[in-house]
């Protein structure tokens, strides 16, 4: 470890995802030429660490410092050396915390102060000020705020992707609920309304002739799927990992459906971002900030112990918890074509007033 991370224990709610050591064929998105993904085990533990992504659930204030620049930074011609990033306490934001604590950042002449905030939503009127030079979020909530021209948006980095069977919509035993065309008419629960479990899901229920519309979403917090679901407030529960394992083992739930499978395989759900502002006035940055992730995602593929040794920093998962706990795909390079499924599916969806171009958006990739 290159510098100290040092930050307050925070809340995380965000799912784990199950093993996937070789993908079969499938569309473009899932298989660009030279992107390394990450293939961990599925956990066995059953505690309820929580399950969330970048849904923007419970968390802390305050960040910790980071690896100081070396002196030859600004002999290597970056606008400038110390960036702050906000971040969210979920699992899908490790590359970040991996490239701190393995001095990728250093490497690049960058020093990097993680800003963590509680919401996605929270993290744009920061950036937009200048508060931050860049943050972590859900896709979705970032082209929402683009589409409405809060903010310009430049996408820096690729961060998460849904696994197979990292989530599920489970049944209880005496439910009547038994295939994926019971679930019409029917009320499920999400984090946030509107968002990409929302979006995500509604494909998968076409693909199984089942119609969206008649679904009813009600937004629940982590805490309160539980009790909702035993109370009969919802009648399919929208669950992921280790929540699954422990409504099988404790309650004998029944899946039903896999929300990452078929057409919402590998959906890209968070990434970096900066404003086209930002990013004009420092590309060089953006390039080092690219890189590091990237080589962070490549040095996690492999190697699960570097992204448990990081958690226990940014969430209220322990030690030993993080050697259990399955993790996201990360992404150590870029694909539009399948970034573009989630402004698609807005559109479709109505949550966007016009169409955008991805492509347009994304930094050049510049890894090697």
């Amino acid at each position: 470890m290159t510098g100290n991370l040092v930050l307050r224990s925070i809340s995380v709610v965000r799912q784990a995802h199950s093993p996937r050591e070789q993908k079969p064929p499938g569309p473009p998105w899932l298989h660009p030429k030279g992107v390394p993904d990450m293939r961990l085990g599925r956990s066995a533990r059953a505690a309820i660490i929580g399950f969330a992504l970048t849904l923007g659930v419970a968390a802390c204030s305050s960040a910790g410092t980071t690896t100081a620049a070396p002196p030859s930074a600004a002999a290597g011609g970056l606008e400038k050396t110390q960036i702050k990033v906000a971040t969210l306490p979920a699992i899908d934001s490790a590359a970040l915390y991996v490239a701190i604590d393995q001095g990728l950042f250093e490497k690049e002449g960058l020093e990097v102060t993680p800003q963590v905030v509680q919401a996605a939503p929270e993290a744009i009127p920061m950036l937009v000020k200048g508060e931050i030079d860049a943050m972590f979020g859900n896709y979705v909530s970032m082209f929402a705020a683009h589409d409405k021209q809060a903010l310009k948006l430049r996408i820096l980095a690729e961060g998460s992707r849904a696994a197979p069977d990292s989530l599920s919509i489970m049944a209880l035993p005496d439910s009547p609920i038994r295939t994926p065309k019971d679930l019409e008419g029917k009320t499920i629960n999400v984090n946030v309304l509107r968002n990409f479990q929302e979006l995500a899901l509604a494909q998968v229920l076409k693909a199984n002739n089942v119609d969206p519309a008649s679904i009813k979403y009600v937004q629940v917090t982590f805490q309160n799927i539980m009790p909702s679901w035993k109370g009969g407030q919802i009648d399919a529960a929208y669950l992921g990992e280790p929540q699954v394992t422990a409504a099988v083992s404790t309650m004998g739930a029944r899946k039903i459906l896999d929300p990452a499978s078929g057409p919402a395989a590998e959906f890209p759900i968070s990434g970096y971002v900066s404003t086209q502002e930002w990013y004009d006035e420092n590309p060089k940055v953006a390039a080092a900030f690219q890189r590091a992730i990237h080589n962070a995602a490549k040095l996690m593929e492999n190697n699960r112990e570097v992204v448990a040794k990081v958690l226990p920093n940014f969430t209220q998962i322990d030690a030993a918890t993080a050697a259990t706990v399955t993790f996201p795909y990360f992404s150590s390079s870029d694909n539009p074509v399948r970034l573009q499924r989630v402004a698609d599916w807005m559109l479709e969806a109505k949550w966007l007033s016009k169409a955008i171009d991805v492509e347009s958006l994304m930094s050049p990739t510049t890894s090697g």
